[in-house]
């Protein structure tokens, strides 16, 4: 019979998994719960301010306090540095994580840029930035990790998507664009890793009180109070969602109640997809 313990709280002492966008928000929350339940945990980050977006991203400083927060609550960690549009870096970071490892078992996508401007003003810049990081970032990390993933007795990969990956959202089309991609990649993965019994899945979270929130929402001029009326009018729970309610989504994924649950989009919106 089946623990109900494991439908929110699963055991995953023994395992080991990677975290991209790990410095900060929702991969910091990721981290740290995934560690909380006994795992190992890889921690990626680029640490380093880009041309695009404006808004600044985490700091070495940032992602070195997640390490030692993990490593607080016992289990060890492994700080990486990348980008994940550079595939030698990408690759670099898998191979480092079977060095200090020698397995991984969790993998989550949850690297993410955002800009915002009507399509037709979008530069080729702010188009190649999001949807090289959001849409190919996610299919070159797993790419690179999909053999050890493979060897893991129960393979476990999350893709952050968003709202976005499944409906219109005006003045992001090129954040739209790549969010729907990871929805379709999502699909296509899990079923090229069924024959391993890797499960894959997303999270379409609506909007999240987050550093990537919070710096558009600077780079746009705009106070919280514009921020709720610009973005959270379509949720019937007119609320921001707080990186920990992803985090809960994130485990119950990978708890032994979702193991026969793979290419499914599980929605943490407020009720947005409702409408």
């Amino acid at each position: 019979m089946l623990d109900p313990r494991s439908a929110t709280v699963p055991d995953l002492t023994g395992q080991v998994a990677l975290v991209t966008g790990a410095g900060r928000g929702q991969g910091r929350s990721h981290c740290l719960a995934l560690a909380g339940c006994g795992a190992d945990v890889a921690a990626l980050d680029v640490c380093a301010d880009l041309d695009v977006p404006a808004y600044p991203l985490a700091t070495r400083a940032e992602l070195d306090d997640v390490v030692a927060a993990v490593e607080g609550t016992g289990r060890r960690a492994l700080p990486l540095v990348a980008d994940v549009r550079d595939a030698a870096a990408v690759q670099a970071s898998v191979a480092a994580v079977e060095d200090a490892f020698g397995r991984l078992d969790v993998l989550v996508n949850n690297a993410a840029v955002v800009t915002s401007a009507p399509f037709w003003e979008l530069s080729e810049e702010q188009w190649t930035a999001v949807v090289d990081t959001n849409l190919s970032g996610v299919w070159r990390t797993t790419a690179a990790a999909a053999g050890l993933l493979r060897r893991s007795p129960r393979g476990r990969i999350v893709n952050i998507a968003s709202t976005g990956g499944v409906r219109a959202v005006p003045e992001f089309a090129h954040y739209v664009a790549a969010k729907h991609g990871v929805v379709g990649l999502t699909r296509a993965m899990a079923i090229e890793l069924a024959d391993a019994r890797v499960t894959v899945n997303a999270i379409l979270p609506g909007a999240v009180d987050s550093p990537m929130l919070a710096g558009l929402a600077d780079e746009l001029g705009l106070t919280r109070e514009d921020v709720h009326k610009r973005w959270l009018h379509d949720q019937l729970l007119i609320e921001v969602i707080t990186p920990d309610e992803i985090t809960g989504a994130l485990l119950w994924l990978l708890s032994d109640a979702a193991r026969h649950v793979t290419g499914h989009c599980l929605a943490v919106d407020g009720g947005a997809l409702a409408r």
